[in-house]
């Protein structure tokens, strides 16, 4: 049985709708960037996560950059969980300031304790990475310390859509949210990206900023904007994709749950703690290995199964990466030891019973190979 890492879902009747519209778009000679499709795709995201305002992009990237530029980061400090995709930092760095990397807590996500540890004077914003879809435990205490010390907190929000906390959708948890369209996402784009907030005067900057920061309608510019902009055919596909959204999530809970069933006490594995009061979209189902190296086990998956685990979240933190060598800042100890020994089985809607079952047994199969059937993947170990 062969099983891909991933896989998109786009069905028959999106796809029909998907054509139509972009037919009628090019028939009827529409503008094909910042017009009606755009528009009616900023105000359906931002209801199905209870935010008044939102602000489509060309990308999960340029969100956070223009969030950071409209919270007047240059020449300043953002604190940066170490566990995240590049990009987070990319975008600190782009916007003119300096990322400061704290370590995480058991779940991957930014550890508060350390958070605050790191927070200066020269402190512009914080950054939290609602990794593989959860919204950890954590981030009401993140977000009282940020009000506490009038920091502006940011989510990357790039893996979370619809998933909640205590009832409370991502992008209600800070001054603004980015959100990723990219190929892999939950709901996807190909490329695009989202930003929401509650704060009027970031929407009406974000607004100027996506658009080379032209401002009286015309070519007059107060500061310096670049081309974020979401294309209409995009936002056809956002639209088609939105209103499967909360399907997507629930057959996405299903596989989980047979993992969790099928996965829980296999020696040597350790699942990642989820909160009773988070609801994941699961993005990523993660695993911990306790000795083996998962370099080995996706191998032995691949060749004896045809079984591809999806990508890590995140194989290296960003301190100990060369590109981030100026600002590494010491050990995280946390970071360095869970993100090289996380595994991530595939996960997605057309994703079968039979396959997660399939993938399960797999994972079982080899770990037992590995451990030799000794007892030495038996001790616990903390995730």
């Amino acid at each position: 049985m062969k099983v891909p890492a991933q896989r998109y879902t786009f069905l028959p009747d999106d796809i029909d709708y998907i054509v139509g519209e972009i037919r009628g778009l090019l028939e009827a000679r529409e503008f094909l960037t910042l017009g009606r499709y755009g528009e009616e795709f900023e105000r359906e995201f931002a209801k199905f996560h209870g935010v008044p305002w939102a602000v489509a992009t060309n990308s999960g990237t340029g969100a956070l950059e223009i969030i950071l530029r409209a919270l007047g980061v240059a020449g300043k400090e953002v604190i940066v969980p170490t566990n995240t995709f590049a990009a987070t930092a990319f975008a600190v760095i782009r916007a003119g300031a300096k990322p400061v990397f704290a370590d995480i807590l058991p779940d991957l996500t930014l550890d508060p304790d350390d958070m605050a540890r790191r927070i200066t004077g020269d402190t512009s914003a914080v950054i939290t990475v609602h990794i593989g879809g959860l919204i950890s435990a954590a981030t009401p205490a993140v977000a009282a310390e940020c009000a506490r010390r009038s920091v502006p907190l940011v989510e990357d929000a790039a893996h979370a859509h619809g998933s909640t906390l205590d009832g409370r959708a991502a992008g209600t948890f800070g001054a603004a949210a980015a959100f990723s369209f990219f190929s892999t996402k939950v709901l996807t784009t190909g490329e695009g990206g989202m930003i929401l907030t509650r704060d009027e005067r970031i929407y009406m900057e974000a607004q100027v900023l996506r658009d080379q920061a032209k401002v009286r309608g015309g070519n007059y510019h107060e500061a310096v904007g670049y081309n974020w902009r979401m294309p209409e055919v995009q936002s056809i596909m956002g639209l088609a994709q939105l209103r499967r959204l909360g399907e997507f999530i629930e057959r996405r809970r299903c596989i989980a749950a047979i993992y969790d069933r099928a996965l829980a006490g296999v020696p040597g594995l350790d699942l990642l703690p989820v909160s009773p009061r988070c609801s994941s979209n699961y993005y990523k189902y993660v695993a911990f290995l306790r000795d083996a190296d998962p370099g080995e086990l996706m191998l032995r998956l691949k060749q004896r199964h045809e079984v591809s685990l999806g990508g890590f979240v995140y194989e290296m933190p960003l301190h100990i990466q060369p590109a981030f060598s100026l600002f590494s800042g010491g050990p995280l100890p946390r970071a360095e030891d869970l993100c090289g020994r996380h595994i991530c089985p595939p996960i997605y809607p057309e994703l079968t019973d039979t396959q997660a079952e399939y993938v399960a047994a797999a994972i079982r199969t080899e770990l037992a190979q590995i451990y030799g059937g000794s007892d030495s993947g038996s001790e616990h170990r903390e995730p």
